[in-house]
């Protein structure tokens, strides 16, 4: 649908504290936050209510015929603290075990997959929904980084990126801005312009950010160490990760997060 630039656009607002610096500035009286969890995110566009957004990795791939990319992201290389796997027995021994997945995830349980059955050779492990008792959780974003920096530790946890960096040698891209692919030239620029804008004023304001203590258990040094930790304009490297996440995804077995339960490794 294309349209001129008295279209109102719905800029999807990721509730994440390694996004922030992409929100940090995002002013303008043509467009609209919308507050969404990654996978719904991903959903929300496909429908047409979002025109665009920081979208997973693995929707991105799977909808890349229908947007935009950019050059911006959020990608780690090696830990990213906020993907992790909680865990009571190490993963040596989670074959025939069940971990319940949060419903946010639609990249990340991706990844669990492939690690299950390309890094630690685990078996039939079924991934579950988030409020089943399970020997392992797996949580992201705010969430993880709250249990993670809380009083009760699991006694095994696992980051997801640093074991991606183990077993390709490469970053790990999460997230990627997108734009809808119908936008017309001047949308687009004038989207482009805006995010570059505040994203470039959210990275020199991260002492602000991280002197907020936006979560409680974390100490402003703990946000500013965590946030700083993530590559957000994306280049060869990460264009590389991506296309061997892609690769090592299409020898899996084709799933969608949706689909629960699911038994995952070799």
């Amino acid at each position: 649908m294309a349209s001129d630039l008295s279209t109102r656009w719905r800029i999807g607002y990721m509730p994440y504290l390694n996004s922030a610096v992409f929100y940090e500035n995002l002013e303008g009286d043509w467009f609209d936050l919308v507050e969404l969890p990654p996978r719904n995110m991903a959903d929300a566009m496909i429908k047409g209510e979002l025109d665009a957004g920081p979208l997973p990795i693995a929707e991105v791939l799977r909808m890349e015929d229908d947007i935009v990319t950019g050059t911006l992201g959020v990608a780690s290389d090696g830990p990213a603290r906020s993907v992790l796997l909680f865990s009571d027995v190490p993963v040596e021994e989670m074959s025939g075990k069940s971990v319940a997945v949060t419903g946010h995830t639609s990249t990340s349980v991706q990844l669990l997959r492939i690690l299950f059955a390309d890094h630690w050779n685990a078996s039939d492990v079924k991934l579950l929904g988030p409020d089943e008792d399970c020997v392992a959780r797996l949580l992201i974003g705010d969430a993880a980084l709250k249990k993670f920096h809380g009083d009760e530790q699991p006694r095994f946890v696992y980051d997801l990126s640093f074991e991606w960096k183990r077993l390709t040698g490469l970053p790990f891209v999460f997230a990627r801005w997108v734009a809808r692919g119908d936008a017309t030239r001047p949308e687009l620029g004038r989207f482009a312009e805006t995010l570059h804008r505040s994203f470039s004023y959210g990275m020199s304001r991260i002492d602000e950010i991280a002197a907020r203590k936006p979560i409680a258990s974390m100490s402003s040094e703990d946000v500013k160490t965590y946030i700083s930790g993530f590559t957000y304009e994306l280049g060869e490297t990460e264009f590389e990760a991506i296309d061997e996440f892609q690769s090592r995804l299409s020898a899996l077995p084709d799933w969608r997060p949706d689909l629960m339960p699911y038994v995952a490794g070799k």
